[in-house]
C-alpha cells in the first residue's frame, strides 16, 4: 500500500491522506486547508465562482489531481472519464477534515459517521449555500457508519473506531489491505470526558497489530493538559464572582462537550443558559436520532434560545432565514430586553467571538465577564480578529476571560498512544512540529521508524 499526504503535512488541519492499494485508491479525510487558503484569499478576495477549482489548484489549496473534482467546476485539464479515487472517508465533522469533500466528483462515495452526517448537515443548513457545501445541489452517495461497523472499499477493509475529540462522532480508522494494517487517529485526545473511547481505539489497534500509524501531533510540543473538569471549575468561579452581572460565553456550535459543561455551570450557579440559535439548531437536529450521546433537550426548561434581532431589528419572520424561522416556532426563546432587565439570571451562550457585538444592545453591567471558551488564535488573521474583540470588550466595559481545554492530545499522551499501539512506522500529520517526533520517541526508547511526510510525495506504507 502506498501513502501520499496532500494535506496536513507540516500543517495543522486540511488533512488529505491518500491510500493506494492494488485494487484502487481512497482518501482519508479531504479537509479545508485554512492556512493555504488564507495565504491567497480573504473576506474580500475570494476565488472566482466560475473558476473555483482552477483558483484553488493554482494556489495550492487543493491538489492538482485529474479525475478528482466535480466536472461542472473543474477545468478540462483536470477532468477524466474515471474518478481518481473510489471513496473519501471522513473522520469527523470539523471543516479542516471534511470541508472540501464537496468539491469532489459526485460519483466518488463518501463515508462518515452517522452523527457526523447529522452535525455537518445542521451546520450547513445555517450557512448560505455554495459549491463548497457538502449537501448542495450535487447528488452524491453518503454512507454512514458507527463503531463496530466494517466496510470494504478499493479492496481495503476499513474499521471505524470512536475516539474522543472536541466534537461528537469523531473516529479513527483501522485499514487492512495488501498484506498490512494502517491506522489513522484522526484528531484525538486522552484528557477529555470520553477518554474511554480513545482507549477503545488504541486497544483495537494493539489487538489488530499495526504496521503504519498515521498520527496527529497538534500539541506535540505541549505537555500540560487542561481537562473539561478544569474548565468547569474555573468557569463556575468566574460566574459566581460575576454577582448580579451578566455572563456571556463563546463556544463553538459543534463543541458538544463544552456546551454540556456550560449547562452544568449554569445549573450549579442558578442561571438559565440562553444558547444561540446555531447551538439550538444542532441540538434539535441530534435529538431523537437514536445516537449514543446525551443530547440536552430544549423542552425540559433547562435552557432557552437567544432570539437575536436581524435585518429590520423588529423580530418579524421575514428577517430570518428559513431554518431560523422554523426553529423559532419550536423552541423556547428569550429576547435582549429580558436579559437586559435581569442580567443576573442568564448565561448568554454565543457561537462566535464576533457575536460580542450583540452585547451592544443587551447593555450588560460594567465588569460583566465575556468568556471565550474556544482555541486561542494561532494565525495572523485570527490575531487581528482577536484585537477587534479586545476593543469591543473595552468599549462595552467587559472583563475578558479565556477558559478552554484542547481537543487534541498533549505530547506525552501522543507518545504513550504510539507506545501502546507499537507500530513499525509512524507518519505525523496535522502538526507544525513533526520533526520533533524522532527525538522524542528515541528519548522514550520507543523503537519505531518515523516518516515525516512531504506534500505530494508517495512512499510505501507497508
Amino acid at each position: 500500500m502506498r501513502l501520499t499526504v496532500y494535506g496536513g503535512a507540516g500543517r495543522i488541519g486540511g488533512n488529505k491522506i491518500l491510500l493506494e492499494g492494488v485494487d484502487g485508491r481512497i482518501f482519508l479525510d479531504f479537509g479545508l486547508d485554512f492556512n493555504a487558503r488564507n495565504e491567497y484569499f480573504s473576506t474580500f478576495l475570494q476565488p472566482r465562482k466560475f473558476a473555483l477549482i482552477a483558483d484553488y489548484v493554482m494556489t495550492g489549496v487543493i491538489p492538482p489531481l485529474k479525475g478528482l473534482y466535480r466536472p461542472d467546476l473543474a477545468p478540462e485539464t483536470l477532468t477524466a472519464e474515471q474518478p481518481f479515487v473510489d471513496a473519501v472517508i471522513v473522520s469527523h465533522g470539523h471543516l479542516d477534515h471534511y470541508g472540501h469533500v464537496s468539491l469532489t466528483r459526485p460519483d466518488i462515495a463518501v463515508y462518515m459517521g452517522e452523527g457526523t452526517k447529522i452535525i455537518t448537515k445542521a451546520r450547513e443548513e445555517s450557512k448560505p449555500k455554495s459549491a463548497e457545501s457538502l449537501f448542495s445541489e450535487a447528488e452524491r452517495t453518503i454512507h454512514v457508519f458507527k463503531t463496530g461497523d466494517r466496510f470494504q472499499v478499493s479492496g481495503m477493509n476499513v474499521r471505524p473506531v470512536h475516539v474522543d475529540h472536541s466534537i461528537p462522532a469523531a473516529y479513527g480508522f483501522i485499514v487492512e489491505g495488501d498484506g498490512g494494517v494502517l491506522a489513522y487517529t484522526g484528531d484525538i485526545r486522552m484528557h477529555g470526558p470520553r477518554r474511554d473511547m480513545t482507549i477503545d481505539f488504541v486497544e483495537e489497534c494493539r489487538k489488530t497489530g499495526v504496521d503504519t500509524l498515521v498520527v496527529e501531533g497538534t500539541r506535540l510540543a505541549e505537555s500540560v493538559n487542561s481537562s473539561e473538569d478544569d474548565v468547569e471549575v474555573l468557569m463556575t468561579k468566574t460566574v459566581l464572582d460575576a454577582g448580579r452581572r451578566l455572563v456571556a460565553v463563546v463556544v463553538g456550535m459543534l463543541d458538544f462537550d463544552r456546551l454540556k459543561t456550560i449547562l452544568r455551570v449554569s445549573e450549579l450557579t442558578g442561571r438559565l443558559p440562553a444558547i444561540s440559535l446555531h447551538h439550538a439548531h444542532v441540538l434539535k437536529s441530534l435529538s431523537g436520532k437514536g445516537l449514543r450521546m446525551d443530547v440536552p433537550q430544549m423542552a425540559d426548561g433547562r435552557l432557552v434560545a437567544y432570539l437575536e434581532r436581524r435585518r429590520s431589528g423588529r423580530y418579524v419572520k421575514p428577517d430570518y432565514p428559513r431554518w431560523m424561522a422554523n426553529l423559532i416556532d419550536s423552541v423556547p426563546t428569550v429576547r435582549e430586553d429580558e436579559i437586559r432587565q435581569s442580567p443576573e439570571k442568564f448565561m448568554l451562550v454565543l457561537s462566535r467571538a464576533e457575536d460580542i457585538i450583540e452585547l451592544a444592545s443587551v447593555k450588560p453591567p460594567d465588569g460583566s465577564p465575556f468568556i471565550i471558551s474556544t482555541s486561542e488564535p494561532h494565525t495572523e488573521e485570527q490575531f487581528l480578529e482577536m484585537e477587534k474583540i479586545n476593543r469591543w470588550a473595552e468599549l462595552l466595559r467587559l472583563r475578558l476571560h479565556h477558559i478552554h481545554a484542547s481537543g487534541h492530545a498533549s505530547g506525552p499522551d501522543l507518545l504513550n498512544i504510539i507506545k501502546q499501539i507499537s507500530p513499525k512506522k509512524v507518519v505525523p500529520v496535522h502538526t507544525e512540529v513533526s520533526q520533533l517526533y524522532p527525538s522524542m520517541l528515541q528519548r522514550e526508547k520507543i523503537d519505531v521508524e518515523v516518516i515525516v511526510p512531504v506534500y505530494g510525495q508517495s512512499f510505501e506504507a507497508f
